[in-house]
C-alpha cells in the first residue's frame, strides 16, 4: 500500500504565507509545512496536553500569558515522552518528500515545532 501524500496535503488549512523571497529554507518550511500540520492537528494536540495530569500543576502559578507559556514549555522539556507525541502528531502528517527535507534540519525543525505548540497551548488554555 502507498502512502496517499497528496490526501495529506489536502487536509492542511490554507495559511498567509509570512514568507518573502529572501527567506530562508528552514522559515520557509516552518510557514508552509510545519505551522499549517500544527493547525490541522490543533485539537489532538491540546487533548494530549489536557490529559498530562502534571500539566495544570506545572502552570498553575503563572500571573500572565507570558509566564504561563514559558512554564509551559519547561513543563514539557521536562517531560520526554509527551514532547516526542507531540513531535510525532507533526511529523506524522508530512509526506515523504517533506521527510526528506525535514532530516536536513530536523534539530531546528524540532525547537521550533515545540514553540509554536507551547505558544499555541498558552494562547488556547490560559485563563486570565
Amino acid at each position: 500500500m502507498t502512502r496517499p501524500d497528496q490526501d495529506i496535503v489536502d487536509l492542511r488549512p490554507e495559511l498567509p504565507q509570512a514568507t518573502t523571497g529572501r527567506s530562508g529554507e528552514v522559515e520557509r518550511f516552518q510557514n508552509g509545512i510545519i505551522r499549517p500540520i500544527i493547525k490541522l492537528q490543533h485539537e489532538l494536540i491540546i487533548a494530549l496536553v489536557q490529559k498530562e495530569k502534571t500539566f495544570e500543576l506545572g502552570v498553575l502559578q503563572a500571573k500572565n500569558k507570558s509566564e504561563y507559556r514559558n512554564l509551559a514549555g519547561i513543563w514539557l522539556q521536562k517531560r520526554p515522552k509527551i514532547k516526542n507525541q507531540l513531535l510525532g502528531v507533526v511529523i506524522a502528517m508530512m509526506t515523504i518528500e517533506e521527510l526528506t527535507g525535514y532530516h536536513l534540519h530536523y534539530t531546528e525543525y524540532n525547537k521550533r515545532i515545540l514553540q509554536i505548540i507551547v505558544t499555541r497551548v498558552a494562547d488556547t488554555l490560559y485563563i486570565e
